[in-house]
């Protein structure tokens, strides 16, 4: 299939008519006509219908379309396959933004890569990964599939945040009892947290209840901080928020509730010179994080 086509066919799709798309594509409007007909040609149906009020996609266009997109998506990725200097890094939410930047600065510092990072939940990266559209993903949790490489990159405690006012909050520590019929505010879906529990608590994470799920570790802070709850959170998400007392957080008694933080990447993927270098200088830059006394 000519990628070329299917390029045009998009910008036709995008831009509702042949006109539009040629002024957006820079080829003449006889020459897009002429890619999306022999596109349809080699798929043996109508994708858009033309008329006079402009062009609207027919139900096979519409079916067509997602895959369509993921050729050009494909296509670019595979073109830029043996770029030694060129990375893509996905990361899930609670990495990207807490604990990934520093790690990222230094590596950018050290070695002269040109670095793109998509900030996603640990299910979209996942999905980014098995489309080629990043190259190494940081994630939260990885199920083993074949054909990729996970390493264990750190190990991070978490801890339960509580408002400042709340009855626990000048506790040092917590025992596992302590949630036990409480309900806690869910922060991002697909986050490994649950599964986590269910690892830590055994079957007395029945016990835990969730509610009110917030999308995110943010929108979990301030929810926490007006009162609504309590939740558990990475420690490295709340540095600040102890240090200026918003929130309290309380670690666990013994042996901490740790979520282990991976680096994945497709196993030839290593081979290529940037994805191997940033794998390995994330693999030897893995020091463990401590939540400052409150």
């Amino acid at each position: 299939m000519n990628v070329e086509r299917v390029t045009t066919f998009l910008a036709v799709a995008k831009h509702n008519g042949f006109r539009e798309a040629a002024k957006y594509t820079g080829l003449s409007q006889s020459s897009v006509t002429q890619h999306v007909r022999r596109l349809e040609e080699t798929l043996n149906v109508i994708l858009i219908e033309r008329n006079h009020a402009g062009s609207v996609l027919t139900p096979e266009g519409r079916v067509f379309l997602p895959y369509a997109e993921n050729l050009v998506k494909a296509h670019a990725r595979a073109c830029t396959v043996f770029d030694n200097n060129k990375l893509i890094v996905g990361a899930s939410s609670n990495t990207g933004i807490y604990l990934l930047p520093p790690y990222l600065k230094a590596f950018m510092d050290t070695l002269p890569h040109t670095v793109d990072v998509v900030i996603g939940n640990n299910p979209s990266m996942v999905e980014k990964l098995q489309n080629f559209e990043i190259d190494v993903a940081i994630m939260e949790w990885w199920d083993p599939q074949p054909g990729f490489s996970a390493a264990l990159w750190r190990r991070e405690d978490l801890v339960l945040i509580v408002p400042p006012g709340h009855r626990w909050a000048g506790m040092p520590s917590i025992t596992r009892e302590f949630l036990h019929d409480q309900v806690l505010l869910g922060g991002e879906a697909g986050s490994g947290t649950g599964r986590l529990l269910g690892q830590y608590f055994g079957e007395y994470a029945k016990k835990i209840g969730t509610s009110l799920q917030l999308g995110s570790t943010e929108a979990v802070k301030h929810a926490v901080q007006a009162g609504l709850g309590i939740s558990l959170v990475m420690a490295a998400c709340v540095v600040n928020e102890i240090r200026s007392g918003l929130l309290c957080a309380i670690p666990f008694e013994g042996k901490p509730l740790q979520k282990e933080l991976y680096v994945i990447c497709r196993e030839y993927a290593r081979k290529n010179a940037a994805t191997g270098a940033f794998v390995h200088f994330m693999l030897s830059h893995n020091v463990d994080f401590r939540i400052p006394e409150h």
